[in-house]
């Protein structure tokens, strides 16, 4: 029997949009996807908490069209944002990190020198 999510546990806001999603894991390993925070029948993923309380993804494909066991339908919010710039991968909160260009002489070492 599927079940259905907590309707505010782990739900955040778009920032585009301002719209209610949850952050799940998959359906690549690694990857971030939004969805929606309410379930819906006509989903193409099907999402279950796993036993630490993340959310996990999977793409429906014609081996397992359906959810199974306690997974339920959603929908990826990037196919939904009504945000100005929707694109398929969320932008990035931060800017990335910049290494220094060059390293400063450790304690004790004199500027310029290298010793043994």
């Amino acid at each position: 029997m599927p079940t259905t999510p907590h309707p505010t546990r782990g739900v955040t806001t778009c920032n585009r949009c301002g719209g209610r999603i949850r952050w799940a894991t998959g359906p690549q390993p690694g990857q971030r996807t939004p969805l929606n925070a309410l379930p819906s029948p006509a989903g193409g993923l099907a999402a279950h908490t796993n036993g630490l309380g993340g959310l996990v993804v999977r793409q429906l494909d014609p081996d397992r069209p359906e959810p199974e066991g306690v997974e339920w339908k959603a929908v990826a919010h990037w196919s939904s944002c009504s945000g100005g710039n929707s694109q398929q991968q969320p932008a990035s909160s931060r800017p990335a990190r910049r290494r220094p260009t060059v390293q400063p002489p450790l304690w004790g070492q004199q500027q310029g020198r290298w010793t043994r």
